[in-house]
Formats: structure tokens, sequence, C-alpha cells
């Protein structure tokens, strides 16, 4: 049936996409699902609090996530220790997430989104604490100047008086705390997809989040209107569709290939900044997400190379 499939689509000239361009279609459709996500949070946080949201995003995309488990999808107890942990620390990085956007501190989507690009750097670093990877000359150095990149989109412009930095405020350290909260989960993802499956992650994610949220998220109850209910289920939607497509691209295409495509949630969020609030960033946080953006993808690119003679290993089946 393949054969057959593949001849047709040779006769009709239309040869198949490659690996790498079914991911970065994928990749796509995960930044818009993203933006839409972060957009609607901001929306729908004017009127309720974020931990609320918070829960009710996590358990929501919980149940959308859940139904996978009769498609295959093998959910079990191995390594429940680091699952917790990785849970508890990422439902802080949610959570914090979702306050640095709050429009109590007002910070805008392209600008929460180019500090959490330093997602990579604090990926680097806590490799070397936790996994003890060796790091040398190259990788340090892109980690230090990306930090720079950090320093030139917040404190420089807050020192020199400035426009067209990122909002110094208690924001902007939350969407860093986010990231760097992000970071751990991620090192610990590296571990855990060896016993389970990506989606399986997914599911154990949502759930434990949930869990972890609900005490603080019991405190600051609301009572949201019907619109606003059909606003969070929106918000929920998009985030699973987020991070379901994040993990179909990095399964058929290349991660060094794809990871850069993530920046494009950078203009992305330009895009719904303009449309809600009709602001664009300002130039010192271009010139720092730009900064970062090229040490982040030399890190991205030496990892390339030093795994080509690496055997490939396939992708764990959702």
């Amino acid at each position: 049936m393949a054969d057959t499939d593949q001849s047709s689509a040779k006769s009709l000239g239309r040869p198949g996409l490659s690996g790498n361009l079914q991911g970065a279609l994928w990749m796509i459709i995960s930044g818009v699902g993203y933006t839409l996500h972060l957009a609607l949070a901001k929306e729908i946080t004017a009127d309720i609090h974020p931990v609320f949201l918070a829960f009710w995003r996590s358990f929501l995309a919980f149940l959308i996530a859940s139904p996978f488990i009769l498609f295959g999808v093998k959910i079990h107890f191995a390594r429940f220790g680091a699952l917790v942990t990785r849970s508890l620390i990422g439902s802080m990085g949610f959570v914090f997430g979702l306050i640095a956007i709050w429009p109590v501190f007002g910070l805008p989507l392209a600008e929460f989104n180019a500090l959490s690009f330093t997602r990579p750097l604090f990926v680097t670093l806590f490799a070397v604490l936790l996994l003890h990877e060796k790091v040398g000359i190259h990788r340090t150095t892109a980690v230090i100047v990306g930090f720079i990149g950090v320093l030139v989109m917040t404190v420089v412009p807050a020192l020199l008086g400035a426009e067209g930095g990122a909002h110094f405020n208690v924001g902007s350290i939350f969407a860093i705390l986010s990231s760097l909260c992000f970071a751990f989960t991620i090192v610990l993802v590296k571990s855990l997809t060896g016993v389970h499956s990506p989606m399986a992650l997914l599911i154990w994610a949502n759930l434990l989040s949930s869990i972890f949220i609900l005490p603080a998220a019991l405190a600051v109850w609301g009572s949201p209107e019907p619109a606003t209910w059909l606003l969070i289920f929106c918000m929920a939607f998009a985030g699973f569709v987020a991070q379901f497509c994040f993990i179909k691209g990095m399964s058929v295409g290349d991660a060094s290939f794809l990871s850069p495509m993530d920046y494009l949630r950078l203009p992305m969020g330009a895009v719904a900044d303009w449309v809600m609030i009709r602001a664009l960033p300002g130039l010192f946080v271009w010139a720092g997400a730009g900064i970062i953006v090229v040490s982040t993808l030399y890190i991205t690119w030496r990892e390339h190379r030093r795994n080509q003679r690496k055997p490939v290993v396939p992708p764990k089946p959702f």
C-alpha cells in the first residue's frame, strides 16, 4: 500500500516531504499554539488569578491527553520519584510564567518569549551540575554571551534610563525563574525518556501538576463567567496542541535542525502584542534576544557536531 502511495505521488509530481520539513511544519504549528496559549492566558488573568488558571489549564490538558491511553500509550510508575520531581518543578515554572505575563506586572508576550530563550543556557548549566557533563571553552563562552544578552534586554536600558528595553520588574524576574524551572525539567526529561514515551510524560506532567497546584488554587478560587470558562478550555487545548506538535516535530526531524525554529515565538509574540495592546518590542529587546539566539544556536551547532559520530537511536512511539 505504501509503495502504491509513493508511486502515485511521484506520478503526480508530488514527492513526499522530508522528515525535517515535516518537523518544521509541526514546529510552526506548535509556535502558533504556544503563542495563542499565552495570549489567552494574558487575557484571562485580567479577571482571575493566574494560580487558579494554572490549575484548570493543567487539569483540562490532562483530560484532553488521557484518551491517548486508549490508543496504546503505556502508563507505568517507573522512576516515579523523578516523575514527581519533574512535575513539581515544572508546575512552579508554569505558575511563574503565568504570573510573569499577569496584567498586574504588564510584561508583554514578546518580552516574555525573549526572556524564555535563556532556557537552553540554563539547561547547559544544569547538565554540568546534575548530569556531570563536561563543558569546554566553546559552550562556556556561549553561556556567558547568552547571559550578556539578558543584561542587554533588562539591566542595561534600566541603568541608562533608555527606552526600548524589557520591563525590568517583578514580571521579568518571574519570566527568568520560569525558564530556570523548565530548564531543570528538560534535564530530567533527558533521563526519563528512556523509560517513558513522550506522550506518557505529557500525561503524567499534567496530572501531577493538577495535584500540586490545587491547594494554592483553592486559596484564590474564583467563579468565572461561562465565556471565561470557554477561554480557559481553549487555552488548555492550545497548550496541549503546542506540546503535542513540538513532540511530534522532534520525533520526525533532527533536533539540531528544528530547535532554532523555536525562536519564531518572538515575532509571533510581537504580532500578538500588536493585536492586543498595539505595542512592539523595543530595540534593546531585539538586540538582547539576538545575542541569546546566536549563543544558543552556537551551542546547538556544537552539540550536532559532537553527536554526528554517535549511533542514531530511533524515537520512542507515542
